[in-house]
């Protein structure tokens, strides 16, 4: 059950919505027109819903409860619409003339954390009134708070219409199923009446119409650029052309130990994921010693596919032992780089962070030259291994060396970076960032799919 919400702007707005969105249960707001008593009725059915919201439940205060209600009665009597009412309105007094087989009763937290015992009380409570729906919309800040909402869902007596607010809002959405709940709310782009809605793009992206408690979860672990990664449209493509029951998510945060709790102590089985910045070096440190950035949970297998990637670059490229290499960064991507080029006889790194650099330098007998005295050098290759660039930043300019002969990038972004125009404009042989994804992805996508076809 999916919902797109659509705020009554003007007749003309709600008729073009309501054709373009047909696919959708449509929820229409009718709180923000003035002028709601005008929205054109026949938009309406027994897959719509009707809500007028005041200010305290993040709407607009332009009626008061007996219009609202009287408003709701008429249109579900006549229209067989369902109308929300919020469980701080409901008493058997004022809902005792509307059909409850048409009625949504809702509670929208907007605080900054749950309150589980709190929640716990609301639903308890929504147990007895009478109700065809409860709707809850609550905050997940942290990946904990998903075992927590799947019991609090499980507590209810009726179909739960579940919205996620909060940091990790959409992920709560996109896994309303996994959670227990029964329909899941989306928006308009540019025209949202809740934050954290998803698009009705995102929802094709993610199947979130075909989506059931046996749909397998995977995705990228890192910080907040997995949002942008090409992995997110990539795999779910992917799994689309395959007819894969699977979804592919990016994982934001910035407490691993929260997020590993959460996929071993959850109910849900998760099949693949991609790690990236800041995680290669730190996930599952106490149980491996090496740089990984794909893990099978179910398998137990953990793999370096920069390093597949690095070696095919480097085939790609015709680069020779004997040619000098420039690695930039000290952290888990520079470390894969110096394993995949060991056998050069010429290899040098260089970071901001000197004292990093030097270590993986000497651990892997290579050269550390520190930024500063790169000036003017000239080195066959150059690896960035850095997120210089990604911000329009003019690499060369910062390290001020001359010319290289062949490059690696690893950072990309929608349009090249500076580095890799100045390769095009000096006819300079390269890998970007983004072929440099699709040389690793060759492998991931093999173990993926290895990982989802076990189960099936």
């Amino acid at each position: 059950m999916i919902i797109i919400s659509i705020p009554y702007i003007n007749n003309n707005f709600v008729f073009q919505q309501a054709k373009k969105q047909d696919d959708y249960w449509q929820e229409f707001r009718l709180d923000y027109s003035q002028k709601f008593r005008n929205f054109p009725t026949e938009l309406l059915n027994d897959r719509t819903i009707i809500t007028l919201r005041n200010k305290k439940e993040d709407g607009n205060d332009r009626f008061n409860l007996k219009e609202k209600l009287d408003f709701y009665l008429k249109l579900t009597s006549e229209k067989g619409c369902f109308c929300d009412i919020e469980i701080d309105e409901v008493s058997k007094h004022n809902i005792s003339t509307i059909d409850k087989s048409h009625l949504i009763i809702s509670y929208h937290d907007h605080s900054a954390t749950l309150d589980y015992d709190k929640i716990k009380k609301i639903i308890i409570k929504s147990c007895s009134i009478q109700a065809k729906y409860l709707k809850i919309a609550l905050p997940i800040s942290k990946y904990s708070d998903f075992n927590r909402i799947s019991q609090l869902i499980n507590l209810a007596n009726k179909p739960v219409i579940f919205a996620g607010l909060g940091d990790n809002g959409k992920l709560g959405r996109i896994l309303y199923k996994h959670l227990g709940a029964a329909g899941t709310f989306i928006g308009i782009l540019g025209h949202f009446t809740s934050k954290q809605q998803l698009t009705s793009d995102e929802s094709e992206l993610f199947r979130l119409d075909s989506i059931t408690t046996n749909t397998q979860i995977l995705g990228i672990i890192g910080g907040e650029q997995v949002k942008k990664s090409i992995g997110i449209n990539y795999y779910n493509q992917l799994f689309s052309e395959k007819h894969k029951n699977a979804i592919y998510l990016p994982f934001v945060t910035n407490d691993l130990d929260d997020f590993l709790n959460w996929i071993e102590s959850s109910n849900l089985i998760f099949y693949g994921f991609s790690i990236t910045m800041p995680f290669k070096d730190k996930f599952l440190s106490n149980e491996i010693k090496q740089t990984i950035n794909l893990y099978l949970p179910v398998s137990k297998e953990f793999y370096n596919s920069d390093l597949t990637a690095f070696k095919a670059a480097k085939k790609e490229l015709n680069i020779k032992n004997n040619e000098s290499v420039l690695i930039l960064g000290s952290g888990a991507t520079a470390k894969t780089a110096l394993i995949a080029f060991g056998a050069s006889k010429n290899v040098f790194v260089s970071s901001r962070n000197e004292l990093n650099g030097t270590r993986l330098a000497n651990k892997n007998k290579a050269e550390f030259i520190s930024i500063e005295s790169l000036n003017d050098r000239k080195f066959k290759i150059l690896i960035n291994c850095t997120p210089l660039g990604s911000k329009n930043e003019d690499l060369l300019e910062i390290i001020k060396i001359g010319l290289p002969d062949k490059v690696i990038e690893l950072t990309y972004r929608q349009k090249n970076t500076l580095l890799i125009n100045h390769c095009i404009e000096n006819d300079i042989k390269y890998i970007d960032g983004k072929r440099f994804w699709f040389l690793q992805a060759i492998f991931q996508e093999k173990k993926i799919l290895e990982s989802i076809d076990s189960k099936e």
